[in-house]
């Protein structure tokens, strides 16, 4: 029997927990709506990593998938314990022999299949287990939830894990939640890329439990519109509204030099990306280093920033590519607090990924993009910066310098503005927390 509690209980789903300030800035923001129309709600969150997010967001927090320490946590030695020779030193010895044995088998073809087909069957098995235990236990988790919000970003695309990564895991929380009796949203959701038909079948059948749907762009309400067969209508992404414009001199304004702040990221990069590809990876970080050499030749001052742990290892290869002696500013931003402290002080971002396109137009910093999907693209399109980004498959360094250029002309002119175009983004999100805020009171009420 579900236990439901007077005020509506909110549970906010997404990748959050996992270094990615992005992601850390939409929570944030939904956290913050969420308060602001539902005041008496009780809210939680599910999570890639429930300590992360509970540490961070001050909300009771759930694994979206199976976490051995969150379901098996560590015992506390006693003293007598903490006396005893730890298992891992028989282990050390006894693992080396077992893995020349296993590697013996392997020469011989047959004896080689079988040991990987048993190997195949006891991980199964074992990932089986775990699941089950999971399952039951996010069930019994959602018979306290009035309503589970997915939220965006990108949680419609199957490039990292194929159909079992993220469309399994939207189509087995709706299915959880429609047994508990839970209501489903997705807010502001961004799709693609989404190419196996397995894919489309798993998202088609989460989206019918849906009660609420809503898509970041147009290039997603397209895709889900042909590919899955649902509509939805289009709404900003959800970080937009963390911040209300603030008042930032004017260029004119300021004495102080052109301040110019760039994000690198892993694209191509093996150490992250889903298809690593060297070349591309290599190409990438000679073009960003050289924007940066000619940033810090003009004169302007110059800082390297990351939205995720990850753009850090970029951030280090594009400074020993620069041919500069004096090394850059560099910004490892851990909270999103710090990240827009970071471009506050900017007056132009040079950006890879997508929030740190998003985060620094609600603070009136235009943007030049260098756009590896085509959600950032649209934005800056939608945003009247439509002539300031590249595409990262086919730019070269000139058309980069020359759009860097025409950028910071405009900006050290004082003839650039976009407060307008943040506000407008503000009006249509407090309009969908609205719709989420009756979906709400509704479903607690019934």
């Amino acid at each position: 029997m579900s236990t439901r509690s007077p005020s509506p209980r909110i549970a906010v789903f997404g990748h959050y927990g996992n270094q990615n300030l992005g992601d850390e800035a939409i929570i944030e923001a939904v956290l913050k709506n969420l308060r602001h129309h539902l005041p008496n709600a009780e809210l939680s969150c599910f999570s890639i990593n429930p300590s992360d997010s509970a540490s961070r967001h001050g909300v009771d927090s759930f694994p979206i998938r199976y976490r051995a320490d969150f379901f098996n946590p560590p015992r506390t030695q006693t003293p007598a314990q903490e006396d005893t020779p730890a298992p891992a030193a028989v282990n050390e010895v006894a693992t080396p022999l077992a893995k020349s044995w296993k590697t013996r088998l392997k020469s011989f073809p047959l004896l080689g299949s079988l040991l990987r087909t048993g190997q195949n069957v006891v991980e199964f098995r074992h990932t089986l287990k775990q699941e089950v235990v999971f399952l039951r236990a996010a069930s019994i988790r959602l018979e306290t939830v009035d309503l589970l919000l997915i939220t965006g970003s990108n949680q419609f695309l199957d490039n990292f894990g194929g159909p079992w990564g993220f469309p399994y895991t939207l189509l087995k929380w709706t299915w959880l939640a429609k047994r508990s009796g839970t209501k489903v949203a997705f807010l502001s959701i961004g799709a693609g890329p989404l190419t196996h038909p397995l894919s489309y079948w798993m998202l088609r059948r989460a989206l019918k439990r849906a009660d609420y749907l809503s898509l970041r762009d147009e290039g997603s309400q397209t895709l889900i519109r042909e590919k899955v067969g649902i509509e939805g209508p289009v709404f900003p992404d959800l970080a937009h509204s963390l911040y209300e414009s603030g008042a930032r001199p004017s260029r004119a304004e300021r004495s102080d030099r052109l301040r110019v702040a760039v994000n690198p990221m892993p694209v191509f990069d093996r150490r992250y990306w889903h298809h690593p590809d060297d070349t591309l990876y290599r190409d990438y970080v000679q073009k960003l280093a050289k924007l940066c050499e000619h940033i810090v030749q003009e004169g302007a001052h110059l800082t390297l920033f990351s939205t995720q742990l990850k753009d850090e290892d970029v951030i280090d290869d594009v400074i020993e590519a620069m041919g500069v002696a004096a090394p850059p500013s560099i910004a490892r931003s851990r909270t999103v607090a710090e990240l827009m402290e970071t471009l506050s002080q900017s007056d132009c971002v040079v950006a890879t990924r997508f929030h740190a396109t998003v985060l620094p137009l609600q603070l009136g910093i235009p943007v030049l993009g260098i756009c590896y999907y085509r959600k950032a693209a649209e934005l800056l399109v939608d945003v009247g910066l439509g002539d300031y980004f590249v595409n990262i498959d086919d730019f070269d360094d000139e058309t980069l310098r020359q759009k860097y250029k025409a950028l910071t002309t405009r900006i050290s002119s004082g003839s650039l503005t976009l407060s307008e175009e943040h506000s407008r983004y503000i009006q249509a999100l407090d309009e969908q927390y609205r719709n989420i805020a009756a979906l709400a009171v509704k479903g607690d009420q019934q």
